[in-house]
């Protein structure tokens, strides 16, 4: 049921807290990966975000670079190429006027309930904006997210990228195809190895190209050892899975009038204005979209199942007559990479074909005391609101914008990847996906990962192939 709905049926075993606890994060899966269910924000990073251990007083043991191997003014044309590709439509932030130039086709106007914000949010003097958002807006458009989109408005990996690679450049699709490790000698890659439907299937090329997510991709590798790669493939630095971000996200529910109750879709309203304060950075405020079904909130593990399970009619009744109807806003900050916070393979063997990891990741100091400021921040902004907070930030399920694993960086003993994306050690092996982000900024990656693989796939290009 979770393959048909878009969603990756493997499990984490979390030992973050002494007891382990096995979950099934809510991540995409399937062809185009994680994006079959993202919620379609295409922001731009700031250009502070590249330059990151300067924006953190105390970042204690945090491994935050003082910048990243490349420059913001590098990825700029790639993100205007990322925009075009995936159909961004919305609007520039106006606390960024250096983007005003660069303006992107319009999204619908903001609906009545979200202008109600709007005019709130422009009265206190701050600076709310229509999100980018990689979405047609066809009518009846839900702006989904966490499932798959039925009306063909979602732009995302597989409809704008991997279907033309098909049916206008000739790549091959292998359906059902898992991959299960890397052979390698010294330096190259020789053989993929991976498991279908009917058996064992083995596939070579110039280049590897790795793309399964920050979770997946350093677990590949890591299983992938060797005589020539005792600690696993690409992992002399012994920096493979560790680093692990995945953002702090903590959800605010607002009725910003008496009797206000919308069920319409609402990802609209986005908010920077506490993304840098007082010489620090914070992150972004923005529409999350409706509250997530009360199932969710009943049937989580840890929650006492059984016990929730008897009153589902009950919490059903009062979630929907006193919890439901408002706008929820994601108050997402960036958080920093710890060597500690990491993801592994998992000690035992599957029996039913499910790919097994294990995690860990615990928040630091530094973010305690920051998402402390920016929920005060956000808590005066909302005072005048009946509102509901929903603590998330320290819920290790919220693995949306897992990154970090595999960082890129000038220097093979600091980092795992070049600035090419290529890992140091091996000549024919790149990792493509949020696995290389050295510092997680506090916006989502989409856009910046999109962006970045244009990049990687330009360099390529030119390397591997140039005739």
């Amino acid at each position: 049921a979770l393959a048909r709905g878009g969603r990756t049926n493997d499990e984490i075993e979390d030992f973050s807290r002494g007891k382990s606890r096995r979950y099934q994060p809510l991540l995409g899966s399937g062809t185009g990966g994680s994006s079959s269910i993202y919620g379609m924000i295409c922001e731009r990073f700031f250009p502070g975000d590249v330059t990151p251990r300067q924006y953190f007083r105390n970042p204690g043991e945090s491994t935050v670079p003082d910048e990243w191997p490349i420059t913001y003014e590098e990825m700029r044309p790639w993100y205007a190429a990322a925009e075009k590709l995936l159909g961004v439509r919305g609007q520039r932030d106006p606390l960024r006027p250096q983007l005003a130039e660069e303006s992107l086709p319009a999204a619908p106007p903001f609906s009545s309930a979200n202008q109600v914000l709007v005019d709130y949010l422009n009265g206190r003097g701050l600076h709310p904006y229509h999100v980018p958002m990689a979405c047609d807006y066809v009518d009846g458009c839900a702006t989904c997210q966490s499932y798959l989109c039925d009306r063909s408005c979602k732009n995302d990996s597989a409809r704008n990228c991997v279907l033309p690679a098909i049916t206008e450049h000739g790549a091959h699709l292998l359906t059902e195809c898992r991959v299960v490790g890397l052979d390698a000698d010294s330096s190259t890659v020789r053989k993929v190895k991976c498991e279908s439907l009917d058996g064992p299937v083995s596939l070579t090329g110039k280049v590897v190209a790795l793309a399964a997510g920050a979770l997946i991709s350093p677990v590949l590798l890591l299983n992938s050892r060797s005589g020539d790669w005792p600690r696993g493939l690409a992992n002399g630095s012994d920096l493979v899975g560790r680093n692990l971000m995945r953002h702090l996200v903590d959800l605010i529910e607002v009725w910003p009038e008496r009797g206000f109750k919308t069920m319409a879709p609402n990802k609209e309203i986005g908010l920077n204005d506490f993304y840098f304060m007082d010489g620090q950075k914070y992150g972004t405020i923005q529409s999350f979209g409706p509250m997530p079904p009360v199932e969710l909130l009943t049937n989580g593990p840890g929650l006492g199942k059984k016990a929730m399970h008897l009153v589902d009619p009950v919490v059903r009744l009062v979630y929907e007559r006193f919890f439901n109807g408002g706008l929820v806003l994601a108050a997402m900050m960036e958080d920093l990479p710890y060597m500690d916070n990491r993801v592994l393979p998992f000690d035992g063997a599957s029996t039913d074909g499910r790919q097994r990891l294990r995690m860990h990741y615990r928040i630091q100091p530094n973010e305690i005391e920051r998402r402390a400021v920016f929920m005060k921040q956000i808590k005066s902004v909302t005072k005048p609101f009946r509102k509901l907070n929903l603590r998330g930030a320290q819920d290790n399920r919220a693995l949306a914008h897992v990154c970090g694993t595999c960082r890129f960086g000038a220097d093979p003993k600091t980092s795992v990847l070049d600035p090419q994306n290529r890992a140091h050690e091996v000549d024919n092996l790149y990792v493509v996906d949020t696995s290389y982000f050295p510092s997680s900024a506090g916006l989502n990656p989409s856009l910046t990962v999109g962006a970045n693989a244009l990049r990687v796939a330009a360099h390529i290009n030119e390397a591997h192939f140039p005739t």
